[in-house]
């Protein structure tokens, strides 16, 4: 409870761009219940500039997570 899980995507369209979607994953307990559901959404995607090497992967996804605000639960 309180932390996010990530998974991530890269893919390029048909005219060589590239896109990054970051999609958050977490358990939240159902108002009034003792029951937990898993819930998901989309919290980025975004268009990719220049290249897709680890360094700029790190720091692209980092500067996206902090513009959601969710850094300091993942």
């Amino acid at each position: 409870m309180g932390e996010i899980s990530l998974t991530t995507d890269i893919w390029s369209d048909q005219n060589h761009k590239s896109y990054l979607a970051i999609t958050a994953h977490w358990i939240a307990k159902l108002e009034g219940t003792t029951s937990l559901q898993l819930k998901a959404s989309l919290i980025v995607f975004h268009h990719l500039h220049g290249g897709h090497d680890g360094e700029v992967l790190a720091e692209t996804v980092l500067q996206l997570l902090d513009r959601a605000g969710i850094t300091v639960k993942i």
